[in-house]
């Protein structure tokens, strides 16, 4: 049953999932009331907090379906609604406010988290919520894992236009402090490496581990090589760690050092030599060098995995930009040539170990069903084998200009440099400046 309910006792609904009702403009909806008046009812709940025992009648309302409506019929001088009063469970209201925004798509990630999360305050399983919004199950979990996260800086990425997907690469990191730090970063150009880093970074620290482990069975840690010690290997925690334990652990004595994510093993000299500054140079060096690799295999991740994700149909609309460069391949000297394995991989073609006599033909209806896309990867395999950077071997700065052609190409097709990228490409980062 439809009734007219004067506007001054109805009240917006207080666990309304939509915070930001108003976000975008009344005024087509005013000026749309104004000339045809409400075409669809609102729908409301009575305030029981607003029951007259005398009359036996609620005199308020809770709006469940229609804040927009409502705001606007204010806005436009009606003191009257058209309601539909339901009967509605806590858990029911939520729930269809839920439906009514995810249908429309106005609620953010943020907001259908924290309407998840009341259903389940308000005594709803997981299962009940998926069929009462139409989520699946998964999803419910996901939304409310989305919780485990920093509120403030949660609500202000979505702000920020974050994505599902984006949300989704969060799960890659483990640790909740350095996931929400990398949840500052979505929305920005920064948020692509803040994630490979922080992803690296577990990855670092679970092989340090196993690095320290392997080498305190047979080495003691020291704080520094003060020229006692001569150098017999290095570990970088960014590899997979394989030590061999040496052969002559029970005649020699060995040491280790920690610097970073850079180990070095040490045995003891037979006569001692004092380190000089030389020494601690060189060491300083290829420290820093090992973290400039480290840095730009990261970059090379990045560019790799932006390339991989091009659509065939953004190819198209790039294919100039890809035709160009496509042809500044066959005219630049320094361009490496398609590797097979790296191309069948991006295509996603596996070939077998032992078939060495294979060509274009057997890939060519492969490549012919996406050409735009597949002109792209070539091209861009051809000018980037992940082997270019941005330093000498002394760890400073080189200014690479034909790397910088590889950049370019892809910020033509879309590609945004983090800082980081950039200060490495431009020689501001902040390791060239400790090797002036």
């Amino acid at each position: 049953m439809i009734e007219n309910i004067d506007i001054t006792k109805l009240s917006p609904h207080p666990n309304n999932p939509r915070k930001n009702l108003f976000s975008d403009d009344l005024s087509e909806l005013v000026e749309s009331i104004k000339v045809k008046g409400i075409l669809q009812n609102l729908t409301v709940v009575p305030d029981h907090n607003w029951y007259n025992s005398d009359t036996k009648e609620f005199e308020k309302f809770i709006v469940v379906i229609g804040h927009r409506r409502l705001a606007a019929a204010k806005l436009a001088g009606l003191t009257e609604v058209p309601c539909a009063i339901a009967d509605m469970t806590p858990q029911e209201q939520i729930a269809t406010m839920l439906i009514e925004n995810i249908q429309r798509t106005d609620l953010t990630v943020y907001e259908q988290a924290q309407g998840i999360q009341m259903m389940l305050d308000l005594g709803e399983t997981v299962n009940n919520i998926a069929e009462k919004t139409g989520f699946s199950e998964t999803t419910v979990r996901r939304r409310v894992k989305l919780l485990e996260l920093d509120q403030k800086k949660l609500k202000a990425s979505a702000e920020r236009g974050a994505t599902l997907i984006d949300f989704a690469e969060l799960d890659k990191i483990k640790d909740i402090k350095l996931r929400n730090s990398v949840l500052e970063k979505i929305g920005t150009h920064n948020f692509q490496w803040e994630l490979q880093r922080a992803i690296e970074k577990e990855k670092q620290d679970k092989n340090k581990a196993l690095i320290k482990a392997e080498l305190e069975r047979f080495a003691t840690k020291i704080d520094s090589n003060d020229g006692s010690f001569s150098y017999v290997d290095s570990f970088s925690a960014s590899w997979d760690p394989k030590i061999t334990v040496p052969e002559d652990v029970d005649t020699e004595e060995y040491f280790y050092t920690i610097s970073g994510s850079y180990f070095s093993l040490y045995k003891k000299k037979s006569q001692t030599k004092v380190s000089t500054p030389w020494d601690e140079k060189q060491k300083e060096t290829q420290e820093r060098r090992t973290t400039l690799e480290e840095l730009s295999n990261q970059a090379y991740k990045l560019r790799r995995d932006f390339v991989r994700g091009v659509s065939n149909t953004t190819a198209k609309k790039k294919i100039d930009v890809i035709i160009e460069y496509s042809l500044r391949v066959t005219l630049l000297e320094y361009c490496y040539g398609v590797d097979y394995d790296d191309f069948t991989e991006y295509l996603g073609i596996e070939i077998e170990d032992d078939d060495d006599e294979w060509n274009f033909d057997d890939i060519a209806e492969r490549i012919m069903a996406q050409p735009e896309r597949h002109l792209l990867v070539a091209t861009y395999l051809s000018l980037d084998s992940g082997r270019d950077h941005y330093h000498n071997w002394d760890g400073s700065h080189y200014d690479n200009e034909m790397f910088n052609t590889v950049y370019t190409f892809l910020e033509k097709l879309g590609y945004e440099m983090s800082d980081e990228e950039r200060a490495l490409k431009d020689g501001t980062h902040r390791l060239f400046q400790n090797s002036k």
